[in-house]
């Protein structure tokens, strides 16, 4: 341990800041925080990040870092300002912090990137489950332009998709000098490999940690109840789920739909027609702060998850197993692997099907108050045996330590 002791981790958004990639960053500090053998050091862009406060573990702010990946990628830049930095440390940890490579490996430290998305692969930082056949990085590039417009609906927004596709480029060049690059589910794993074969050999795949929900009281309502956490994003499937929506309602479903994010106004008339239609039946609730999110799981009956990339990890289905709440997901990334018994595996759906939506929330949506109970203490029993398993903290620390200690 002695020579591989002072540990730099660079995660240009710390949380409780960004997406699940920053909260999964947080929890592996904080769980190799527990080794007092290891001096941790964190270099954030975060100006107010959550601090693991132990004596061990220290920040170093400087909102320049997020400056660096988001719009000048320059490993110069990295030179002239980080390298004493670097220099004292022994393991340089990165996520999201790509242009630090170059100079962490001129100056002989051991690079570890840890993986959240397919940045390296990919502009838009996602994989298309239309794309994983034929996988290429420049044909990921080539579709990018089209999921950029369909995500943002901004030509101008597209066109500086010119801008992350040659990042993308450069990404894919400097990760292959990583000493050791962590995927969080086999299937990311799998799809890194075949768009990026040179790295396989150094691929390894470590589970994130499980959420920290704190136990809920479940409070199942008579009246079916649907939750989508998105917003109106074409990634995470909002179409798709509009027309299951729709569909769900023309066939005489019951149900009541929870919606929480960002949602454009353009779209906010279709939803308030339907509820004129059909009595009320869609309720947006905005943007809900992750301390709270336990409170939209309360009374709800499936989370619905129709996105149509291959997530590598998602944190929301973790939180509906966490919360005893039915993952009726699309059957992409790692989803599969969270949800690995046969009795689970049957709410998961063809991605981009809203058919086959819009038939498992009518099934759900019949089912008795008891059969949602029971069903419900299923899937805590199945989340118990994932958190003595792949997410067992203690599994996640030793697989960590043989990566940073190696």
């Amino acid at each position: 341990m002695k020579s591989h002791n002072r540990v730099l981790f660079i995660i240009p958004t710390y949380w409780p800041h960004g997406t699940g990639g920053s909260l999964a960053m947080h929890l592996l500090v904080k769980l190799l925080s527990k080794s007092e053998g290891l001096q941790l050091s964190v270099l954030t862009g975060t100006t107010n990040p959550e601090m693991v406060r132990r004596s061990n573990v220290k920040y170093i702010v400087d909102p320049l870092v997020r400056m660096i990946e988001r719009r000048f990628p320059l490993p110069s830049l990295v030179l002239g300002r980080y390298r004493k930095i670097l220099e004292n440390h022994d393991v340089v940890y990165l996520a999201y912090a790509y242009t630090f490579i170059p100079l962490a490996k001129r100056l002989k430290k051991r690079v570890i990137v840890h993986l959240h998305d397919y940045k390296p692969v990919s502009p838009s930082a996602a994989i298309p489950s239309i794309c994983s056949e034929n996988l290429t990085i420049s044909k990921l590039i080539s579709d990018s332009f089209k999921t950029k417009y369909l995500e943002c609906k901004s030509v101008d927004r597209m066109l500086l998709n010119i801008g992350d596709s040659l990042r993308t480029l450069l990404i894919s060049q400097w990760i292959q000098n990583a000493d050791a690059i962590i995927a969080v589910s086999k299937r990311q794993a799998e799809l890194l490999a075949k768009a990026l074969p040179k790295i396989k050999s150094k691929l390894k795949v470590i589970y994130n940690p499980p959420p920290p929900i704190p136990k809920l009281n479940k409070e199942f309502t008579n009246e079916p109840t649907f939750i989508y956490l998105g917003g109106e994003s074409y990634l995470k499937g909002f179409y798709i789920l509009l027309d299951a929506i729709t569909r769900f309602l023309k066939k005489g479903g019951k149900a009541k739909f929870i919606l929480a994010g960002s949602y454009d106004i353009n779209c906010v008339p279709y939803l308030t027609n339907l509820n004129k239609v059909y009595g009320n039946v869609i309720q947006i609730a905005g943007k809900i702060p992750y301390a709270e999110i336990v409170s939209i799981y309360q009374k709800a009956w499936a989370l619905i998850f129709p996105s149509i990339c291959e997530e590598p990890l998602p944190y929301a289905i973790m939180e509906s197993l966490a919360t005893r709440t039915i993952p009726l997901a699309s059957e992409v990334g790692g989803i599969p692997e969270l949800v690995g018994s046969t009795k689970l595996k049957r709410f998961l759906f063809k991605p981009g099907s809203s058919e086959e939506l819009c038939e498992k929330l009518l099934n759900i949506s019949t089912l008795s108050r008891a059969d949602i109970l029971e069903l419900g203490q299923y899937i805590a029993d199945s989340f118990q045996h994932l958190s003595h398993s792949i997410l067992n903290e203690n599994n996640i620390l030793k697989a960590l330590y043989e990566i940073i200690l190696r």
